[in-house]
């Protein structure tokens, strides 16, 4: 429960629990649209990517570029050079720390861990552990609207928490029309929707963050060429976004390229 340190306290308190039942309601009154648009998109350029970075979480805030990889003995937190691909900085995780999703909210960066039950929590310029939280189930993806923490686990239910202690403030049900759309990943939040990756498929869903409905698709099919898509080479998964110019970097797991793109209205 969300407490406020000022004379509001009460006031804000009452409308903000008022709204968050709404919302949690919304997500099983609604109902969604059975035809969803095929987005386009164009490429609006390639970079150099790490082709041994397991990625697992890709970040870009005020030009940086920040980037979680995993594997047990093997997942670090990195700034990246988003020019040439070279990475600035690098924290290797505990050799029994399998890190997934990322994010950075205000001045911290966020690392989901994928069995272990535990987020932690690090500073954004030297990379290191300032404080860590426990949660029940597997960690997935994590993005945040600029206030709350957004995260999967797998699932079609995505947990909306609390970044004073990770608590849950309310869960979202994703929906392509009736049908729950699971193994939801990596997350990018843009707007009014969430991007997210459907593990094993090169498809991201847009996500309407208030409903669930899935209203876009983004095909990413052949993003990668055949050619590079030997092992290891795993799927697709990290997007950042960068608000400044409204282009999109993705990449995949062991892939060597980073791509800039850009949706076609």
């Amino acid at each position: 429960m969300l407490a406020f340190n000022n004379k509001h306290g009460p006031i804000l308190l009452t409308a903000f629990l008022a709204a968050a039942i709404t919302f949690a309601q919304a997500d099983a009154t609604v109902s969604c649209p059975d035809s969803i648009p095929v987005l386009r998109y164009e490429i609006v350029d390639r970079r150099p990517h790490d082709p041994d970075a397991f990625t697992q979480g890709l970040v870009l805030r005020a030009g940086i570029l920040y980037e979680s990889t995993g594997g047990y003995g093997t997942s670090s937190l990195r700034i990246v050079d988003v020019a040439s691909g070279r990475v600035w900085r690098r924290r290797d995780l505990a050799r029994d720390l399998f890190a997934e999703g990322m994010t950075r909210l205000d001045n911290e960066i966020w690392v989901l861990s994928w069995k272990s039950g535990v987020a932690r929590v690090f500073d954004p310029q030297q990379l290191r552990a300032i404080r860590q939280y426990t949660y029940s189930g597997e960690g997935w993806g994590l993005t945040d609207d600029g206030r709350v923490l957004i995260m999967s686990d797998g699932s079609s239910t995505l947990r909306f928490r609390d970044p004073r202690d990770f608590s849950v403030i309310r869960s979202l049900r994703v929906r392509a029309g009736d049908t729950p759309v699971g193994r939801l990943n990596e997350l990018e939040s843009v707007g009014r929707h969430i991007y997210a990756n459907v593990w094993l498929t090169d498809r991201i869903a847009r996500i309407d963050a208030g409903s669930g409905c899935v209203d876009g698709w983004l095909n990413l099919q052949g993003l990668l060429p055949a050619a590079q898509r030997k092992p290891p080479v795993d799927v697709l998964n990290g997007i950042a976004y960068d608000r400044a110019t409204e282009i999109f970097y993705v990449t995949g797991k062991r892939w060597p390229t980073l791509f800039l793109i850009r949706l076609i209205p």
